[in-house]
Order: structure tokens, then sequence, then C-alpha cells
């Protein structure tokens, strides 16, 4: 879709999902390499899984060290599909590990929000479209786009980069016609509906 507007937010830290991904990674290791001792055969599911979820972990590292934003979702699908198809399924280490997968690629999705004439949409990992009948306000202003709805609730997010003045302007003159052509639709609505 083609936005006349699309704002990407500032991304989070994501330090502490990092920590919590690798430790996933540490004890899926661990436990593959010990239930690999464990299982019938010396090469197995577990050890491959072990040694997969090592590679990936080294790869992963470099590449957080070049780009400075990695995924540690492959090794957490590795150690999802091992919770369940290995000689020992654990049936909670599997709903653990494919939640966490799931989350993490949520947690460190670039967020955007899209503008048109028609809608408002946030770009998550599950878009979101809202109408412009919604909101009561929409607007830039230093550096933070606001997103106040009817309902009362209010989503105040900070901008990635930075926003010029001639730019902010531009933005909020468009989203007050958005709002202004909805307010007369619906003045005219009621006006011929009574």
């Amino acid at each position: 879709m083609v936005y006349d507007y699309l704002i990407t937010l500032k991304r989070p830290d994501f330090k502490a999902v990092d920590i919590i991904s690798q430790l996933l990674y540490l004890i899926a290791f661990a436990t593959f390499i010990y239930l690999a001792t464990k299982a019938p055969v010396f090469v197995n599911i577990y050890s491959i899984a072990a040694l997969i979820i090592l590679v990936i972990f080294i790869l992963v590292k470099l590449k957080t060290k070049r780009q400075g934003k990695a995924y540690f979702t492959p090794g957490l699908a590795i150690a999802t599909l091992t919770w369940l198809f290995g000689f020992y399924p654990s049936w909670i280490m599997f709903a653990l590990y494919a939640a966490c997968t799931l989350i993490e690629r949520e947690l460190k999705f670039n967020k955007e929000i899209g503008f048109t004439p028609e809608e408002v949409v946030l770009n998550t990992l599950v878009k979101k479209h809202y109408d412009w009948n919604e909101f009561r306000n929409l607007l830039i202003k230093d550096g933070i786009l606001t997103l106040d709805f009817k309902t009362n609730k209010i989503i105040q997010k900070e901008i990635d980069g930075e926003v010029s003045d001639t730019m902010q302007q531009e933005f909020n003159d468009f989203c007050r016609e958005q709002l202004n052509a909805v307010y007369s639709r619906e003045a005219q609505t009621n006006i011929t509906g009574s």
C-alpha cells in the first residue's frame, strides 16, 4: 500500500530481549547436550539441534556487531521444534519457546504508522487499521506523534529521526484536513438524518 505519510517510530533498546533470548539459547544448548547423552543413539536430534543452535548463535553475534540488531528467532525456532519432536518431548518447553520465538520478532519489528486519506494503519506484525472517524486529533509536536482517539485513548510515540518544522506542519495540516472531512460528513449525516 502507498501511504501519503509513513512515520517510523523510535525503537527501544533491545538489550533485555537479547539477554532473554541468549539465556534461552544457553538453556536449550545445555539441555540438548545432556539429552543427547541419554538418547538411544549418539548422533540424534538433540546433538544436531545443539550444534545448529551454537552455529546460529555465533552468526547472530557477528551480525549484531556489524549491524547493531539481529534476530535470535532461528535458533529459538530450532529449539521449539526439538522440544516437540525429540526423544523426550516437552509440551511446556515447546510452548515457552514457541511463545518466545513469536514475541522476539514482534518486539524487534520496526513499528511504522501509515496515513492515507482513507485510513491510519499501525504497521506492526499484525496490522491495525483505523478509520479517521475514530480519532479526535492526530499531530506531531516536538518529535512526538500523538494519536488521540474518541474513546479517550491516547497513544504517544517518539518518532525515529528528526522531523523538520515544514514536514511537521504539512503532516499536521494533512491530518486536520482528514478530520475536518470526517466531521463535515458526520454533521451532514446528522442534518440529513434529523
